[in-house]
């Protein structure tokens, strides 16, 4: 018996964005409470999708009331996005009304060369 190599096809990898990836929003939103408190969040979902959500927080997640949501900002690409949102949660994390407890952050800092955070605060007026 001979053992035969078998050799691997290796396949080009297309470096173009694809159409879903081009249209894609990267938000950074707020879920309000009927209560005053308030959940920041970073969401890439559809516009359909994202109509009907509001977070990945288990107290939004549980909760059964009417929600609002505002959007804070769109960016084209997640890292600065991703990076807005982690600023806003760290501005308001002592903040009794702000219900993040959870922060979730790893990028890439050359993808950040020309971010400039945004200024921003809760809306009592949405509540």
């Amino acid at each position: 018996m001979s053992l035969k190599r078998i050799k691997k096809k290796t396949s080009v990898k297309n470096t173009q964005p694809t159409k879903s990836a081009k249209n894609k929003k990267h938000r950074v939103y707020c879920t309000y409470f009927p209560d005053g408190r308030y959940y920041i969040g970073y969401s890439c979902k559809n516009d359909k999708q994202f109509k009907n959500y509001f977070g990945s927080s288990t107290i939004v997640k549980k909760y059964k009331g009417k929600l609002k949501k505002e959007i804070i900002t769109e960016y084209e690409t997640r890292a600065p996005a991703k990076m807005q949102e982690f600023l806003l949660q760290w501005q308001y994390r002592k903040d009794t009304n702000c219900l993040n407890d959870m922060l979730h952050i790893r990028l890439r800092l050359s993808y950040l060369k020309d971010f400039k955070p945004i200024k921003w605060k809760p809306n009592e007026k949405i509540i």
